[in-house]
């Protein structure tokens, strides 16, 4: 598939953009975590769906960051994705390390989850558009 772009200059080089992207995994996943410690802070939400809320926040957190790398990239869509989600993935790794003593717990699910959601970006805009009649008359040769 060819690009029929002019180029702007504005796409960033490869490790500047996944370094974005992780940064912005980060801050993603450091904000909900606080909205979701305000709404059990606030007992507006139980403990017990506590698991729900860390798979959403994951989720949601690999898909926003690995879409910002490719905003920021511009080329290579869904290796730029992947390559985004194991950088999130190993900074989670590195947290846990360093923040609870290396207990690796629901490691593989978090490492699914991630892989899950940094896929879904990347699949997101590689549907190829359909080529529509061009002429006087569109509509009759539908």
């Amino acid at each position: 598939m060819t690009m029929n772009q002019k180029p702007t200059g504005t796409a960033m080089s490869m490790p500047a953009g996944l370094a974005v992207g992780g940064i912005w995994s980060l801050v993603v996943t450091i904000g909900l975590s606080a909205v979701i410690a305000k709404l059990i802070d606030g007992e507006i939400v139980e403990q017990g769906s506590i698991g729900y809320f860390v798979i959403s926040i994951l989720l949601i957190a690999s898909i926003t960051g690995a879409l910002q790398s490719f905003r920021k990239i511009k080329r290579r869509r869904m290796l730029v994705c992947l390559i985004s989600g194991l950088i999130y993935f190993c900074v989670l790794l590195s947290i846990t390390a360093l923040c609870f003593g290396g207990q690796y717990q629901g490691i593989g699910v978090t490492g699914l989850v991630v892989l899950c959601g940094s896929s879904c970006a990347g699949l997101m805009g590689l549907r190829e558009k359909k080529q529509g009649r061009t002429g006087k008359f569109p509509a009759l040769h539908r």
